[in-house]
């Protein structure tokens, strides 16, 4: 069931089998501040209650797609993509939030933009399964974001900080329905090769880390490196650019390290250390000895946060927050 009047933003959630986040997900979209929104929910072939869920909102602002089958979370993301009725389209993983002022932030940041600018990101922080900030994911400054965004995903957020048109998401294609790991990746290289953007430097979506993560596939993860890689070498190479494998990697032994695991990460600390960077060979001889030493880095990570973006963070997430049981001291 949809409004009969014309939203300013559409947002996206592709969801599968996590009720619990994705009802917190939605209700920060639904909570944007200054913003009409509709929200449409495409939901990959949950089987916890999701739909029964969905459909107990009856809110005249969601719309639900259902796949009986999980199609991928590119090909979710287009079927929404398709449905959206509004000039803007925002893309929200199920289990992030978003502050009630990100996309008002971001509307006025595109009207504003010296060019016509057809897209915008914002800051994040991570957080983890209680809502508490663990670090934080900012903006580069003074460079052009395509040059950075052949070497890495520089767009704080993951799939969650971007504001698009649809109109140019739709000509570019959408997500490629051939990743799954970096499809959102992909689709802002394609857009900050197409347009302008409008960056938004303020802490604006809660990008959640867990264990669950599907970026620890590295065999998954290797393949859709290789793919975007490929795909996008000419572009790359006319700006004189080059792929930075040796970035991914260090990312992608972090992740394993915060999953507990040791050998995997203590093999690419290892191949980074062949003749290239021998300082590798202690962080390999750590991975594999010392697996909770993430958790210490994390945490002092997380001290060293500016207290600015801390605060303005916090003013949000607080709220969102279950609240601490007197009795046990434990979350209800």
């Amino acid at each position: 069931m949809v409004t009969s009047s014309t939203p300013a933003v559409s947002v996206v959630v592709p969801t599968r089998n996590r009720r619990s986040l994705l009802e917190r997900a939605i209700a920060s979209a639904l909570g944007q501040r200054g913003v009409d929104v509709e929200v449409v929910v495409v939901d990959e072939g949950s089987t916890d209650g999701t739909a029964r869920y969905l459909e107990a909102l009856r809110d005249p602002r969601v719309t639900v797609i259902r796949h009986d089958r999980p199609a991928g979370v590119a090909k979710a993301r287009n079927a929404g993509l398709q449905r959206a009725r509004a000039q803007w389209v925002a893309f929200l993983d199920d289990d992030d939030v978003w502050s009630p002022d990100k996309l008002r932030a971001q509307l006025e940041a595109l009207e504003s933009h010296a060019d016509a600018a057809g897209w915008s990101y914002v800051g994040a922080v991570v957080i983890d399964e209680s809502l508490r900030i663990v670090g934080v994911e900012r903006l580069a400054e003074d460079v052009d974001v395509a040059d950075l965004l052949f070497a890495y995903n520089a767009i704080p957020g993951g799939g969650s900080g971007v504001v698009a048109s649809t109109e140019l998401v739709r000509s570019l294609g959408g997500f490629d329905p051939a990743l799954g790991v970096v499809a959102d990746w992909d689709l802002w290289i394609r857009l900050a090769l197409a347009a302008p953007a409008a960056p938004v430097d303020r802490p604006l979506v809660g990008y959640l880390r867990h264990p669950e993560a599907m970026s620890r596939d590295v065999a998954l993860l290797r393949a859709e490196l290789q793919h975007v890689s490929e795909k996008h070498e000419q572009a790359r190479a006319d700006r004189g650019l080059a792929f930075d494998w040796d970035r991914w990697l260090v990312w992608t032994a972090m992740m394993l390290r915060r999953s507990g695991r040791r050998w995997g990460p203590a093999r690419i600390y290892v191949w980074l250390s062949h003749g290239r960077r021998p300082q590798f060979l202690a962080r390999a001889v750590l991975a594999a000895l010392w697996p909770g030493w993430m958790a210490i880095r994390d945490r002092r990570e997380a001290r060293s946060i500016d207290p600015v973006w801390r605060e303005e963070a916090e003013r949000w997430l607080a709220p969102l927050r279950p609240p601490l049981t007197h009795e046990a001291g434990t979350r209800a």
